[in-house]
């Protein structure tokens, strides 16, 4: 009788391992009043692993949070920012006028034949070559404008794909946390139990053991925490900032996306297309202004002479000077300028086309991680949890041994972190779908481009 009571005291603490909360989200923490609180154990736990972070009350916490910070804050916006307002300054400068040239002089400075002139030389711009640089430099303006957004969204990406790792490692450290509290526990009560003559030396190295191993997995839980809040703070621009506990939900759904219409958006909204497109453009007005180079300029020059002599000599002077295009009629910047062309031609197609592959790899690892998440949760964890509960049903009467149960539990936990694992290539799919669609606002809705509330085509 003793014996059995045993097994159901150890039992009871195992059944920590199969609490569930109501939405299905996770193991939840062992009841304390559940379980007579065992004498101390000879071996006590080490001070707690992962130190308090002293945070202000204004600590960011949440996505929206950290995003706007790093808007207002990362060097990669104020670089791109600065690039744009040069490109401006040179599409100003590309339709400045020529500026005059104003001379003088003497040839000859004293006596009765001494002279003395004054001029003014003006070129005069023709065929619209002044307009037609200028369009170019535009064009420009439009690819570095494009690029703003691409590096605006690469600093959203990197914010959203870290908020969601430490997230993840949040989750995994309370899993790894509470493996702790319930190895400790049934290490204690195994003691208690060897002391009282129903455990072995082994059994209670054994359950030594797995205290020692979720101890250690509990540890390292926590430096895969307190790198990701460094790893957070460094996305967001400022990586001496102190950030604490972030606040996500984890568990939320998600839509699934069509992935021809998919690909189709993304060529559609994503900038890199926009910014080779800009830069066809730029290359096609370059072609029209290397065209009309050999249309000559005019300059234009005028003059005074005064001859001091008795009595004085004035003279007006005007002179029209041409280049003419004998020889050099642009011909090899023309030729360059085609070129081009056709080079920026294929850059926007390829550029389209790596983003349909992109496209179709993200939703792959998506859709993967969709399908894994929804087995874990209707089929997969389920299974786990009463495989636990079952043992520990036969492990009261007896017809089990603890390895059994041992191993029961390893399964579940295991479980429990594959189905982590597997929320997190959830979300880090989401985000570089959001990243390919450039989003501003994040998770993903069944109202954006492509998005659908039904499972995938093959399922």
């Amino acid at each position: 009788m003793m014996m059995h009571h045993s097994r159901q005291f150890l039992s009871a603490l195992a059944l920590g391992l199969a609490a569930v909360s109501a939405n299905g989200q996770g193991l939840l923490p062992l009841d304390e009043a559940s379980v007579p609180e065992p004498a101390p154990a000879a071996m006590s736990l080490d001070a707690e692993p992962v130190p308090p972070t002293t945070v202000t009350p204004t600590a960011p916490a949440t996505l929206p949070e950290f995003e706007q910070i790093a808007l207002r804050s990362h060097p990669r916006l104020r670089s791109a920012m600065a690039s744009v307002e040069a490109a401006r300054g040179q599409a100003v400068q590309a339709r400045l006028y020529p500026n005059p040239v104003l001379s003088g002089g003497s040839p000859q400075i004293s006596g009765a034949d001494s002279q003395w002139y004054g001029f003014a030389t003006q070129e005069i711009v023709t065929a619209g070559k002044l307009r037609l640089a200028q369009q170019a430099a535009l064009r420009d303006v439009q690819k570095v404008e494009y690029e703003l957004i691409r590096a605006r969204f690469d600093v959203l990406t990197g914010v959203r794909d870290d908020f969601y790792r430490l997230l993840v490692a949040q989750r995994r450290l309370e899993i790894f946390k509470l493996l702790l509290d319930i190895a400790t526990r049934s290490y204690r009560i195994g003691q208690e139990l060897a002391k009282a003559g129903e455990e072995s030396r082994a059994d209670v190295l054994f359950w030594s053991i797995e205290r020692d191993r979720a101890e250690v997995r509990f540890r390292n839980a926590s430096v895969y925490v307190n790198a990701a809040r460094r790893r957070l703070a460094a996305s967001i621009g400022l990586p001496r900032a102190d950030i604490d506990q972030v606040d996500g939900d984890l568990f939320m759904p998600l839509p699934d996306f069509d992935l021809k219409a998919l690909q189709e958006a993304v060529v559609r909204s994503n900038s890199l297309p926009r910014a080779a497109a800009a830069e066809v453009a730029r290359a096609q007005w370059a072609t029209e202004r290397a065209v009309v180079q050999p249309i000559p300029n005019i300059t234009l020059l005028g003059g005074y002479q005064r001859q001091v002599d008795l009595p004085p000599d004035d003279q007006g002077l005007v002179e029209l000077m041409v280049e003419v295009p004998l020889f050099n009629r642009n011909q090899g910047n023309i030729r360059t300028t085609r070129a081009e062309i056709a080079s920026a031609r294929a850059d926007l197609r390829d550029i389209e086309l790596s983003l349909a592959e992109m496209t179709a790899d993200t939703i792959a690892s998506y859709r993967t991680a969709q399908r894994q998440t929804r087995w874990f949760e209707e089929y997969i964890l389920p299974k786990a949890r009463e495989t636990v509960a079952v043992t520990q049903l036969l492990y009261g009467q007896g017809e089990v041994s603890f390895l059994n149960l041992i191993e029961a539990q390893r399964i579940l936990n295991q479980t429990e972190l594959d189905y982590v694992q597997s929320q997190e290539d959830r979300w880090r799919g989401a985000v570089q779908i959001a990243n390919l669609l450039q989003l501003d606002s994040f998770p993903p809705t069944p109202n954006d481009p492509a998005a659908s509330v039904l499972p995938d085509e093959d399922e």
